[in-house]
Formats: C-alpha cells, sequence, structure tokens
C-alpha cells in the first residue's frame, strides 16, 4: 500500500512539473529603457522573481493563464492576465514615483532638481465631469482649481502658484502626448484615458517650454497599448444629479407682506406731498404706528388703511383713503421657484478600450460616451471621445508612436448668469406669483412689469455649441547607440466650434419677429518638435545627460459670426449677403508663430549631486523685429543627503533649489501695431482704429526662485515634499492711459511688477499595509501670497474687482457699508474723513475685501479590506472673500418688490429701528456696490466618496472575466461653510469685459450655478 502510494505521489509530481510553464519577458519604460528590480509575482501565490539589470526575467507558471503583478518603485502596478505564452514584453508606466515626465525628456525622481506634481489617474474623481480639470481638484500641491458654475459646458479655471499675468493668460501651458495646445481642448479629453498628469511648477521645470510656461506647465499622457493577447475593458456608470442646496428665500405670504409695505409707502409718499405734519396711519379708523408689527398684521386687509394729516392742510383733516390697483388682490399663490428650475437631473457614461498586439506593433484603441443633464432646466451636454494609440518597435533601434484624441460634443447651453432668461434668475421672482404654461409661460400677474420668466426663455430658444476636434501626434525615436538616441514629435490641435441659438418672438430678445445666431470659431494649432538626447554613465559613478533640440509652433483662429431678426436658423442661412435683416459681425482673426531652440544639460555626482542648466531661445510674432527674441535660462541643484556617509539616519532626504526666466506673450496676437476695422459709415464702408499700437512692446518676464526638500522614511511608507517658492514678475503689459486726443484712452505698454509667494507642503502615508486590510493617506496644503508691487501709481478696476498697487491682484474696491441710520433707515457708508455717511457722493471708495484665498488644499484617504476598496476626498479653501453679487437683487430689502432671502424680513421698518438691513426703498434706486456683500467664502467639502467591490480571482475564472468591480460613490456630498449663497465654489466673470475683465474678476457669485451632487453607481470589467 505504501508503495502504491509512493509510485501515485510520484506520477502526480511528474505530472505536474510537465504541466509548468516558463515565461520569459522584458520590462522597459515608456523610454524602452531597461527597468531593473521590479518584481513579477503570481497572484494569489508566493511565487515570485525580480527583473535583472536588462530588464530581463523568467518565471515558473502552473499552466500559463494565471496573473501575474509587476510592481516597482515609480511605476504604477499592473496586472497581466496571461493567455498561454510564454514570452511578453512589458511597458511600466510612471506613477509619478521615480521617473518623471518632463514633456521633453524624462528624470528620475533621485536626480529631479526641479518642483513637479505627478497626479496618479487611478485618484482623480470618477465621476462624469465636462471639465477634466475638475477631476484634480484638491489632488495637488500649488494647484488652484476653481469653477466658474456649476452649469455644465462652463470653463474652469487652473492656476499653477498664482496668476503671473494682468492683461495676458494666467492659464497653464497643457500639453498632450508631446503636443502644445491652444484650442482648450484638454478640457474635454476623456479622463478613463489618461495614464497621468505631470505639474510643472518651478522655472527649472518649465522653462525648457520657454515664453509659454510662466503659468507652470501640465503635461497630459494618455495611455498606450502593451504587447499582448487582446484584452477588451468596458465601464459603465449611472449618475444622479440634484442642487446641493436651496435658498431660504420668502414665501407668498412674506412676499405680500413687502408689496403691503411698499403700497402704504407710496401712498404716504404721495399723500403727505403739501401735508402740514407727518401722516397719521389708521387701521379701521384706530390710529396706530408704522412698523414690522404692523405690515405683519394687517397685510392681508389693506382696505382697513386710511391717511390723516393731523395739520389738515390734506382733505381738511379728514381720514384718506387712497384708490387702489385692484391686481394685487391676483397675487394669491405661493410659487417656489427654485423647484420650478431646478431638476433631478441623470447622467450616463459608457466606455470600452481594446488593448493588445506584438512587440513590433501594439495598440490601445478606445471610445467613450457620456450624455448629462445640468440641475438647472435647459442644460445639458453630450460627448463622444475616440482615442488611438499605436507604438511600433520597427527595430531594435527605431519606434514610432502614433497617438490620435477625438472629441465631439454638444452642449445644449444657457444665457449669460445676468441675462433675465437665465434659469436661477427665476429666483428673483414674486413668489407670490405663478405662470401659465399653456400662456408661453408667462407671468400670472407681473407679466409686461419689469418681469421676465426665465422658463419662457428655456423652453421657447435654443442655444447649441457643437465642437469637433482632434489632438493627433506623430513621435520618432531613433537610438544612434546606448548613449545617443534622437526624437521627432509632429503633432496638430484642432478644433471647430459652431454655436446656434434660436429665439423665439415669444422671448424677450426675440421679440417680436425671432433672432437667430450663428458663429463658427476654428483653431488650427500645428507643431514639430526635435531633439537629441546624449546620455552616459561613467566609470566614476557620475552620469551626464545632453538635450538639445528646436521647435516650429503655428497657430491660427477664424471666427464669423451673423444675425437676424428671423426665428429660425434655416431663414437666416438663406438671407442674401446684402439683406437688410443680415448683420454679418466681423470679428479679427488670429495668427501667430514660436520658433524655439533649446538646451538642457544635468550632471549627476555618484548619486549624491545633482546640478541642472536649461535654455530656451523664443521668437515670437506677436513682438516687432526688434523685441522678437527671448531668452530664458534656469539652473537647479540637487542634494541626496541620505547618500552622504555623516548622514546616520534611515530613509531618504533629498534637498533641491532652483532659479530661472520664463515669459509671457500679449493675449494679442497684434498688439504691438496699430489694427484697424471696417465699420459702416452713412452709405458705404471705412476703416476705423481699434488701437495705437506700440513697437516697443516685449516680453512679461517672471523670475521664480525655488528651494524644496524631499523626504521618505520608514521604508519610504511616509513620503513628501517641502516647496518654498518666490515669483516676480517685471515688464508686465498694461493699458497706461493716454489722452484722448490720440483717438484712444490707453496703449498697451510693458510696466508695472507683480509677485507671488508660498509654500507647498504634501505628504503621503501607507499607514497599514498587509494582506488583510490597507490604508493610505495623501495630504496637500498650498498657500500663496500675491502683491502687486508697481503700476506707477495707476489702478484698474472693472466692477468690483480692481488691480491697485501694493495690494493683491482682484481686491474689492467698492463702499464700506457701515450699518443702517437708525432715524431714516438709509445705508450708512465710510466717507474719506472715517465718518458715517448716507450720502453715496460722499462715500469713499475702497478696499473692503480680498478674494484670493490664504490656503487651499485637500485630503486623501484609501482603504483596502479583502475585496473591498474605500476612498474618500476632502477638499478645503480658506481665508477667502467672496462677493456676493447675487444679494444685489434677493439680499437687498425686497428692491423692486424681487423675490428675497429671508435674512431680508430683518430690516428697517420705522423710525428707532435697530436692523442689519435697510429699510424698504420704492424709488427703485439701483443697487450700491459695497462691502454689504462681502461674506467669507471658505469652506471644507466633501469633494469624492466611493466604494468597490472587485469580484474574487476564482469567481472570475469561472465567469471568464479578467476583473470585474461594481461601485458606488457620490461627489459635492457635503459642503461645511457659512456662505449664504448657493455654493462658494464659483466664480462669475461679464464676458463682456474682455480679456482683462476675466483676469481681474475674481470671487463673484452673480446667479451662479452650484455644483451639483451626484450620487453614482457603476460597472468595471474586462476581457
Amino acid at each position: 500500500m505504501k508503495l502504491t502510494l509512493t509510485c501515485l505521489a510520484s506520477l502526480l509530481l511528474v505530472i505536474s512539473l510537465s504541466a509548468q510553464v516558463t515565461l520569459r519577458g522584458t520590462v522597459t519604460d515608456a523610454n524602452n529603457k531597461a527597468v531593473a528590480g521590479a518584481n513579477i509575482q503570481v497572484e494569489g501565490t508566493s511565487t515570485a522573481t525580480t527583473t535583472e539589470e536588462n530588464g530581463v526575467f523568467s518565471i515558473q507558471l502552473t499552466d500559463g493563464y494565471e496573473t501575474i503583478i509587476i510592481s516597482a518603485e515609480g511605476f504604477t502596478t499592473q496586472k497581466i492576465y496571461l493567455t498561454g505564452q510564454n514570452t511578453i514584453s512589458l511597458k511600466m508606466k510612471s506613477s509619478g514615483g521615480n521617473v518623471v515626465n518632463m514633456g521633453i525628456g524624462s528624470q528620475s525622481k533621485d536626480q529631479l532638481t526641479s518642483s513637479v506634481s505627478s497626479v496618479n489617474s487611478e485618484k482623480m474623481i470618477q465621476a462624469p465631469l465636462v471639465n477634466l480639470e475638475q477631476a484634480n481638484q484638491g489632488l495637488t500641491a500649488g494647484l488652484q482649481v476653481q469653477n466658474s458654475s456649476g452649469s455644465l459646458g462652463e470653463a474652469t479655471k487652473v492656476r499653477i502658484r498664482g496668476g503671473s499675468s494682468l492683461t495676458g493668460s494666467n492659464d497653464p501651458l497643457y500639453v498632450v502626448d508631446g503636443v502644445p495646445l491652444v484650442s482648450g481642448s484638454q478640457s474635454n479629453i476623456n479622463s478613463n484615458n489618461i495614464e497621468t498628469i505631470e505639474v510643472l511648477k518651478d522655472a527649472s521645470a518649465t522653462a525648457i517650454y520657454g515664453t509659454r510656461a510662466s503659468n507652470g506647465v501640465i503635461i497630459i499622457t494618455t495611455k498606450s497599448g502593451n504587447s499582448g493577447k487582446l484584452k477588451i475593458n468596458v465601464d459603465y456608470q449611472l449618475g444622479i444629479s440634484e442642487t446641493p442646496k436651496k435658498l431660504d428665500l420668502f414665501d407668498g405670504d412674506e412676499h405680500r407682506r413687502l408689496i403691503f409695505e411698499f403700497t402704504i409707502l407710496s401712498e404716504i409718499q404721495q399723500i403727505s406731498q403739501g401735508a402740514g405734519a407727518p401722516l397719521e396711519i389708521l387701521v379701521n379708523g384706530v390710529e396706530t404706528n408704522l412698523g414690522r408689527e404692523f405690515i405683519e398684521d394687517n397685510y392681508n386687509d389693506i382696505e382697513s388703511v386710511s391717511y390723516r394729516d393731523p395739520s389738515g392742510v390734506v382733505n381738511n383733516g379728514n381720514p384718506v383713503t387712497p384708490t387702489r390697483n385692484r391686481f394685487l388682490d391676483s397675487l394669491a399663490f405661493d410659487t417656489d421657484w427654485q423647484d420650478e428650475v431646478f431638476r433631478t437631473a441623470f447622467a450616463h457614461t459608457a466606455n470600452i478600450d481594446f488593448q493588445g498586439g506584438k512587440e513590433s506593433l501594439n495598440y490601445f484603441i478606445a471610445t467613450g460616451f457620456t450624455t448629462q443633464d445640468g440641475i438647472l432646466i435647459g442644460n445639458s451636454f453630450d460627448r463622444f471621445n475616440g482615442t488611438v494609440s499605436l507604438n511600433s518597435k520597427v527595430s531594435e533601434s527605431f519606434s514610432i508612436g502614433l497617438d490620435f484624441n477625438y472629441i465631439n460634443t454638444k452642449d445644449e447651453r444657457l444665457r449669460d448668469n445676468l441675462d433675465l432668461g437665465f434659469p436661477l434668475q427665476a429666483i428673483a421672482l414674486p413668489p407670490s406669483d405663478t405662470y401659465e404654461p399653456d400662456n408661453f409661460d408667462r407671468l400670472f400677474v407681473y407679466e409686461g412689469r419689469n418681469f421676465y420668466n426665465p422658463i419662457t426663455e428655456v423652453n421657447y430658444s435654443d442655444n447649441f455649441s457643437y465642437e469637433n476636434s482632434y489632438i493627433s501626434s506623430l513621435s520618432l525615436n531613433y537610438m544612434l547607440n546606448d548613449k545617443i538616441s534622437f526624437d521627432v514629435n509632429g503633432g496638430i490641435d484642432f478644433a471647430n466650434i459652431d454655436d446656434e441659438q434660436e429665439l423665439q418672438p415669444v422671448t424677450l430678445d426675440g421679440s417680436p419677429n425671432g433672432k437667430t445666431l450663428v458663429n463658427n470659431q476654428k483653431i488650427r494649432n500645428y507643431v514639430i518638435n526635435g531633439w537629441g538626447t546624449y546620455s552616459n554613465s561613467f566609470a566614476s559613478g557620475n552620469n551626464l545627460s545632453v538635450i538639445l533640440g528646436a521647435s516650429y509652433q503655428e497657430s491660427n483662429a477664424s471666427f464669423s459670426i451673423k444675425e437676424a431678426f428671423v426665428p429660425t436658423i434655416e431663414e437666416l442661412n438663406a438671407l442674401e449677403e446684402d439683406s437688410p435683416l443680415l448683420n454679418n459681425v466681423l470679428v479679427p482673426g488670429a495668427a501667430n508663430i514660436l520658433v524655439s531652440s533649446y538646451s538642457r544639460v544635468s550632471y549627476s555626482i555618484r548619486s549624491k549631486y545633482d546640478v541642472q542648466v536649461t535654455g530656451r531661445v523664443d521668437g515670437s510674432s506677436k513682438f516687432s523685429e526688434d523685441n522678437r527674441f527671448g531668452f530664458f535660462p534656469a539652473i537647479s541643484a540637487g542634494w541626496n543627503i541620505h547618500n552622504e556617509d555623516f548622514y546616520g539616519g534611515e530613509g531618504n532626504l533629498r534637498l533641491r533649489a532652483s532659479y530661472g526666466l520664463v515669459g509671457n506673450t500679449p493675449f494679442d496676437d497684434f498688439a504691438f501695431r496699430r489694427n484697424y476695422v471696417t465699420v459702416n459709415f452713412e452709405d458705404g464702408e471705412t476703416i476705423e482704429a481699434i488701437d495705437i499700437g506700440n513697437d516697443d512692446l516685449k516680453w512679461e518676464t517672471t523670475s521664480q526662485f525655488n528651494v524644496g526638500i524631499d523626504f521618505g522614511y520608514f521604508d519610504n511608507k511616509l513620503t513628501g515634499s517641502i516647496d518654498y517658492y518666490i515669483k516676480k514678475t517685471k515688464d508686465l503689459l498694461f493699458p497706461k492711459p493716454i489722452t484722448l486726443t490720440s483717438g484712444q484712452s490707453d496703449v498697451l505698454t510693458n510696466f508695472g511688477e507683480m509677485e507671488n509667494k508660498g509654500i507647498e507642503l504634501f505628504v503621503s502615508s501607507q499607514n497599514v499595509s498587509n494582506e488583510m486590510f490597507s490604508w493610505s493617506t495623501d495630504f496637500n496644503i498650498s498657500t500663496n501670497k500675491n502683491t502687486i508691487t508697481n503700476l506707477d501709481g495707476n489702478r484698474a478696476v472693472v466692477g468690483v474687482n480692481a488691480y491697485i498697487e501694493n495690494q493683491p491682484a482682484g481686491v474689492f474696491f467698492a463702499r464700506d457699508f457701515v450699518g443702517v441710520d437708525e432715524g431714516t433707515g438709509l445705508a450708512l457708508y465710510r466717507d474719506e474723513n472715517g465718518d458715517e455717511t448716507t450720502n453715496l457722493n460722499n462715500a469713499e471708495l475702497t478696499i473692503i475685501g480680498d478674494p484670493n484665498p490664504d490656503f487651499f488644499g485637500g485630503l486623501t484617504n484609501t482603504l483596502t479590506f479583502r475585496n473591498f476598496d474605500f476612498s474618500f476626498l476632502v477638499q478645503f479653501v480658506q481665508g477667502n472673500d467672496m462677493y456676493f453679487a447675487t444679494g444685489e437683487q434677493i439680499a437687498n430689502s425686497g428692491i423692486n418688490l424681487q423675490g428675497q432671502l429671508n435674512s431680508q424680513i430683518d430690516r428697517w421698518y420705522a423710525p428707532g429701528d435697530v436692523a442689519s438691513n435697510p429699510g424698504l426703498d420704492i424709488d427703485g434706486n439701483p443697487p450700491v456696490e459695497s462691502s454689504r456683500w462681502i461674506v467669507d467664502g471658505s469652506y471644507v467639502r466633501l469633494k469624492n466618496i466611493m466604494l468597490t467591490y472587485n469580484l474574487p480571482s476564482a469567481k472570475l475564472s469561472q465567469m471568464g472575466l479578467l476583473h470585474l468591480s461594481v461601485y458606488i460613490g457620490a461627489t459635492n456630498l457635503f459642503t461645511l461653510s457659512d456662505y449664504p449663497g448657493y455654493d462658494p465654489d464659483v466664480n462669475y466673470a461679464d464676458p463682456l469685459n474682455g480679456q482683462i475683465g476675466q483676469n481681474i474678476s475674481r470671487g463673484i457669485d452673480n446667479f451662479s450655478t452650484p455644483q451639483p451632487r451626484m450620487i453614482m453607481t457603476g460597472i468595471k470589467f474586462g476581457i
């Protein structure tokens, strides 16, 4: 028996050994360089191995259909589902750990001398966000992301270490797969197709991009293929959105009290003209006092109210009962206008990608579709994305890569916030009124009385924007030998945008015949970039890397606008060019060329000391020939203190410092010359100068000093970085006032200086890590103090924001509201002597607030227990003021009998009242911009929360799947804030104020749509 068992055991062992297969392969990085020390493990077993110096490995498998896990420091951990092959080539993707993509070349983090932050795509918000930028909010130190509105299709403002220009662009340069963008199409890239995002922040990192890098650089790398059998990944997500907050507004009764008070005050004003003494108020013949109690007790019985002149001048002292407009009796409704314009909105997102190929040619092909309704009626957004990435290793020394990203969007847009047709304007409508769905949604009572129902606009107009765009790049890499390589990258950034608007005759702007508008914008951006790289490692342990390159970029844009008072687009397009109904709006085009050469030299000494020198020469057509070229150098150094003999501690400690110059160009392509436009004059056309031109215009130049410390302790379970920076911009481009005899009010000139300085902290910790449970935390916090240090005594004011010398850019500048006059109920303001006054002409214009935050950041926690993953992100902004411009209409003591916040019940009613808000103004005076509407914009928000269940491997095998997970989550789940409006994370800028208005305007909420609260669920699987 024992012999039989021994024979059986031996036979099983032989069969098992004969069934085993050996998998051999190589592991390389994105630049085809071998990754040594990478760990390869068979999932669910202890079988593992590591790669050799040349990236080669071999490992024993049971049958060749296992799952292997590949991990290495500085790279994203990957799971590969084997399909019986015995060889494989693996390309690892940087996780922002040890290898950093610098756009032109890459660097080991151990040798990095610049300030660079990395965003792992796995940590980006998974909600179907319309703007890619929103997915990075709160994730990166030094990167401030602020939403303009919660309406779909609205822009997002991104700032890296503050803005560096007063009139030029303050947006960072986006580089997608090697293509520097001008179209803004990065916002619509499908985040599901993004592999990594690198944020280049200091001058040493950005100098190689020269003139376009004064506001930082964001490098987006999309996913690429891996060799192996075809793998298909599918995911679907359903989202349900709603407004996160409703304002506490007047109901019908409270508004009727307001109308009652307005009527009484108006009657008193009219009857008291010529009276010898203040009028007495009588209720059923009994004298009473005007005040809040009188209004609340009698608002439903105005006919019982009369007046008497005790001096006997008016009506011989007998009671007077005015003849009253009976339309007030019709205001018997209780309409919650918020319920009429907000809605529960649905979003659907579906993605599918295909990945595989051979080492000689691998591919990644993906397509995705998002359809999303906004939380305001009349707002929706559809987007289709298509991505193709092909990588071919033609030979051992030559490789080709092609990346193509196609974007098609359809945006059902809303009117501008200040337009009465914007849905949220409905909250200012009288809640005591309603509307008639069968009569074009017109107001039942107040129609034609200075009120307009925006629901009419939504239901009887169309406002669509269509975009077709693509970003494409072709890259060639030739390895002459193991030290010298050459790269060429050519790219196209193209966008075609069509805006179409139809307003039917019943709408406010479409009356009486209807109105249509068609707008087309084409943006073309071509770039070719080539560089050579020399790398050498010396026997002394030193390393040298030299990059030398040149680039050519040409960008142009064309615009056309036509409009007519006809009801449909078809009728507009049918009009002859000479039709008197047709208005062709002339919009100047744009065109510029940028030619550049650059170099970067990096030298590392015995893995201890690193020095890098970068230089770039740019030539831009935006300047005259005398000032066309600029030189932008940078130098940086790093010190690996942990590699010193005297360093007795454990872990990693690195000190780095950098200094450099970067530039910025005017927003206008032709600002240096005098420009003219054609205008109609009498029966013909003539030309008109629109500016003066300035041949002496030159680059805005920003110098930046940065010092930072990188650390890693406890086997890198605790890592992080601390950075201090100071940016100084000189030769600011600014419109300097000139004499009007020139025909213009100002001329764009280089003068003025500005400074940004701040501290950034990032900490990442692996709190717990074992087979059952893991928990990691990422935390970042940033400060930025901005100061305009010199404007030659000038200032610029747009709305309530201002550029003022020795102040932060965009400070709030208006009258200082200090309270209410107890005797008259008028608003009190501070005059130039510090005294209180009710006279607006004497009230001083002064700085009343600062919209720039003291600090901002985010906290991310990720937990894993068995097959469950749980993560959440808390995002915060603190110390910023907001101007609640919406309050000028709905928090203004009942102005114009509009709907009001309930806080306006606490207002002045009669002499002697002590109140927070002035009395009701019956004269219809416009709102006064003042500190009355300056509020704290600080908030802490649970930005994202997600719970995921991953199906175990045993179940996957039974189902024939590579992976499957289901999840449920939420975004903007709750917000802690004292903000009186819907959402402090908004920033309205009037589009009519031009580029300087867009820059200067900040911290303003003017009927802005809040960020929606979204609950979502989804499924992902691979086959």
